[in-house]
């Protein structure tokens, strides 16, 4: 396979010229830039406003419950909206709907940024998600058809930096910035980022070579598939504030279930389904779309929970807590950047069976914390282990749904990735509450990550079974 696809001619499968190798390495550092870039600012959104929410409230004259629908408003039309935009780049061109989307997001954060009320505010919010779905699935698509060969792993490894470090990184520099400023702050940083993003989108990117693969937009699927989502994530956040057994979390949940049922039946009858068969006949790709809902059910409860043991239990600042999980980001990065290339030779699949073992010994090892541990005894030693463990899985899960993709199905396969780390994560959250809130956050940690154990360990045997289990061998991803 080629490791030298020009920009242009990626989309299309043609070779690129021999001449200006250099100016061609430029530029697709540039196009990668625009897409992890795009990435990095549609993670940070999901959680760079948490740490705001208290100062928020106080200058807008909101209760919390109130308050808390600022990053809500975000989660709802991000996940809602990712399997819809998915299918959107695959018949309108991925290049279209991702510069697109980084438009939305940056006159959006302008929005929530400048708002002078709550309803203005949560306008902008469910802006910046609808944007952050159309360039989030976009992106990851660009990235698997501009990129090939070695190019492509180091792109992959990159942007599962990006994501593994998104949500941590945006709880440090939302406590920096409201530190530093207001909570205004974090919505207005997007701007100037998103015009940088969005210039050298276009200038690397644009619209050349997009390809307009014909399909229909199948609107019946499509709504149907966003309303399950809207419900599904409604109902998830309901279950984490109010209780697994309150009306909040019970009938959007089953609403979600009967779209979903729907959904079922509008594609069995449509001659171009929304979620084709052919995207889950794969069983490593099959099983690896429920890998990552797992381990971004435990990442996301990890990050939030952690960071709220540190400030109650240990008496940390948000500051100070937030800087508190940096060393599990610093690990990822470590492992991805440097161990990735040397493992080159080690099977993909095993690397990742490898990364999810050492998941479960970093959360079996937090299952002894209690508020009587110090952070340098209690946390920051299986915290790294976390960071290398989840360093060495993410590229592997990424690589594996991705590169078995038929190129006319990359998009949609792009949105379903996105949709499994974003229900996943509201499902850690609401689910590992039950035990954070069994009773003071110093007991209850512990309780709380042997759950997170169960869940590490469910998705340790899905990925054994469904990547190495059976006797047809299935194609390997490209490693």
């Amino acid at each position: 396979m080629s490791t030298e696809t020009s920009p242009d001619a990626a989309d299309q499968g043609a070779s690129p010229p021999a001449a200006a190798p250099a100016r061609a390495a430029a530029a697709f550092g540039l196009i990668l830039a625009a897409i992890v870039g795009a990435e990095f600012l549609l993670q940070l959104d999901g959680t760079i406003v948490t740490v705001a929410l208290p100062d928020l409230q106080d200058h807008l004259g909101v209760g919390v419950v109130a308050a808390s629908w600022v990053p809500n408003a975000f989660l709802l039309a991000f996940g809602g909206l990712l399997l819809f935009s998915g299918r959107l780049g695959d018949t309108i061109g991925h290049r279209r709907v991702f510069l697109v989307g980084i438009g939305l997001i940056t006159v959006a954060s302008l929005v929530a940024g400048l708002a002078p009320n709550l309803p203005v505010l949560l306008v902008g919010r469910a802006l910046q998600g609808a944007g952050a779905a159309l360039a989030g699935p976009a992106g990851l698509a660009l990235l698997t058809t501009v990129f090939e060969g070695e190019r492509q792993a180091k792109a992959f490894g990159l942007y599962s930096t990006v994501t593994g470090l998104g949500a941590a990184a945006g709880m440090i520099l939302g406590a920096v910035l409201t530190h530093l400023g207001d909570w205004r702050w974090s919505l207005l940083v997007n701007v100037p980022v998103g015009l940088v993003i969005l210039v050298i989108a276009l200038r690397t990117l644009g619209v050349r070579g997009d390809v307009k693969r014909g399909h229909s937009l199948g609107l019946p699927s499509a709504v149907l598939a966003t309303g399950a989502l809207v419900l599904l994530v409604f109902g998830l956040v309901g279950a984490a504030e109010a209780g697994w057994g309150s009306t909040r979390a019970l009938l959007p949940l089953a609403a979600g279930v009967v779209a979903i049922g729907a959904l079922v039946a509008v594609d069995r009858k449509a001659s171009e389904p929304l979620l084709p068969g052919r995207v889950f006949a794969l069983r490593a790709r099959a099983g690896s779309f429920v890998v990552l809902l797992l381990l971004a059910s435990v990442l996301t409860g990890f990050l939030l929970y952690l960071v709220q043991f540190l400030q109650v239990a240990l008496k940390f600042t948000p500051l100070q807590a937030g800087l508190g999980i940096l060393p599990f980001g610093l690990a990822l990065l470590v492992v991805i950047q440097f161990g990735t290339p040397r493992l080159a030779k080690v099977d993909i699949k095993v690397r990742g069976l490898a990364g999810l073992a050492l998941v479960l010994v970093g959360v079996l090892w937090l299952t002894g914390l209690d508020g009587a541990d110090s952070y340098a005894a209690g946390v920051l030693g299986p915290i790294i282990v976390l960071g290398l463990g989840v360093g060495l899985a993410i590229v592997p899960v990424n690589m594996v749904i991705l590169t078995t993709s038929a190129p006319e199905d990359i998009g949609i396969t792009s949105g379903l990735l996105q949709t499994s780390l974003t229900i996943g994560g509201v499902f850690g959250v609401a689910i590992l509450l039950v035990p954070y809130t069994g009773g003071a956050p110093g007991d209850s940690i512990g309780t709380l990550f042997v759950w997170s154990s169960v869940i590490v360990a469910a998705a340790l045997v899905v990925a054994a079974l469904t990547w190495f289990g059976g006797r047809k061998p299935e194609p390997a991803a490209a490693g």
